[in-house]
């Protein structure tokens, strides 16, 4: 009876391995088609309306921390570069 056994067990294992590989396979094409096309995302990003102020500023009455310092209210100066490009 062990060949029979062993015959068994050799099968199973086999089966398990198949299945492996085929999750492998299946994970690897989900993962690719979840990466972001960067130049959709940049479209979306310059495409979106502004934050109205009183949404970006609504929580500092509760964390004064949270105001914006005097050098982020400056405007930019003259020599600074006017169309910035966000870092990759």
């Amino acid at each position: 009876m062990m060949p029979f056994d062993a015959i068994i067990s050799i099968s199973g294992i086999l089966v398990c391995l198949v299945g492996l590989i085929h999750v492998v396979i299946a994970y690897r094409q989900t993962t690719r088609s979840a990466e972001p096309d960067p130049q959709r995302v940049k479209r979306f990003v310059e495409s979106a309306p502004p934050i109205p102020g009183h949404l970006l500023y609504a929580h500092q009455d509760r964390c004064p921390a949270a105001r914006p310092s005097r050098a982020q209210k400056a405007e930019p100066s003259e020599r600074a570069p006017k169309n910035r490009e966000a870092p990759r």
